[in-house]
């Protein structure tokens, strides 16, 4: 049977390149969105489809009978939202990083034993980790809703692998940003205002904490270890990350040097705009599992991935400043 995969999530940053990924090698995609089931390449045949509803996606999985299976629709609102929106926050988290993905599991193990699921995990999971580098064995200790809700779809993974011999694995991800990451994540707003500053439509940039260190990859090069996690002969937990520390400021610097501008120049720093509902930890993986059992490696370093983003942004706004 030739290969069939489903992407939850397939509108976002990273179910669009997967499913881009898949339709290059001929793997048929379909995907979702929150309340549709649709073909992949032509957006065509919209049903709709609610992941919390195990009999629905029992009947989808048992009519389509997916031989992928890519988890990756999230909450990612429940890593930096406000305290007092918390009960909402984890109904929300653990609908869909939980119930939904016990739905999927439940759904292959009835319907497509052989389907391989790749469940897209967080960082977050760690918390504030004394370790560092993390890798598989690292303690999980969350602190946020987000957090919670991933590593509890880590657990769900692994009682489905454990105890029916399901291929279930969970991808832990690290930040990764590529153009199509929306608006309100830093990387975007440094490279929306350097474009817009190099236009002579905004003078100055505020940002709240410069010296913050992050994990930072391509979206490309997760998306392709997604697609390899699918494929190892033994399921289990993979670290996804490029394994370097880089600052706010070593990002900015390198849109704003692409752009011919003097990050420094034009970019302050003001901590009272450092707004989170967890404690900050220096994230940074160790992929040593990843790359053996896989041969994966990252391809993209930090400055083609700020030209990427500078490139796109200046393509996407280029008949605005005509």
């Amino acid at each position: 049977m030739s290969e069939r995969a489903f992407i939850t999530g397939i509108l976002g940053q990273d179910g669009s390149y997967l499913n881009e990924a898949l339709l290059s090698g001929d793997v048929a995609t379909m995907g979702s969105d929150r309340t549709a089931v649709f073909d992949g390449r032509s957006g065509a045949d919209r049903k709709t489809f609610d992941i919390c509803d195990p009999r629905q996606v029992r009947a989808w999985i048992a009519d389509w009978k997916p031989t992928q299976i890519y988890h990756l629709a999230a909450v990612h609102g429940s890593s930096e939202a406000p305290t007092e929106d918390a009960a909402d926050l984890f109904a929300q988290s653990l609908k869909v990083h939980a119930v939904g993905l016990a739905n999927l599991l439940e759904g292959i193990r009835a319907e497509a034993p052989k389907a391989r699921l790749v469940f897209a995990a967080s960082s977050r999971v760690f918390g504030l980790p004394v370790e560092s580098p993390q890798d598989e064995n690292t303690s999980m200790a969350p602190i946020s809703p987000y957090g919670i809700s991933k590593a509890a779809g880590i657990g769900i993974c692994a009682h489905y692998r454990n105890q029916y011999g399901i291929h279930a694995s969970s991808a832990i991800l690290y930040n990764h940003e590529s153009p199509r990451r929306s608006p309100g994540y830093v990387t975007q707003k440094i490279v929306r205002a350097g474009v817009a500053i190099k236009r002579r439509q905004q003078y100055r940039l505020v940002l709240g904490n410069l010296g913050a260190r992050v994990d930072w990859a391509h979206a490309a090069d997760h998306i392709r270890a997604l697609r390899l996690i699918a494929d190892v002969s033994s399921p289990g937990n993979f670290i996804v990350a490029s394994g370097k520390l880089n600052s706010v400021r070593d990002f900015g610097t390198h849109v704003f040097d692409c752009l011919g501008l003097d990050f420094d120049a034009y970019v302050d720093e003001d901590p009272s705009l450092i707004r989170s509902l967890e404690p900050q930890a220096e994230l940074v993986g160790n992929s040593e599992k990843l790359r053996r059992m896989t041969g994966w490696e990252p391809r993209f370093t930090l400055k083609k991935l700020a030209h990427d983003m500078v490139d796109a942004e200046l393509a996407r706004t280029a008949s605005d400043s005509s």
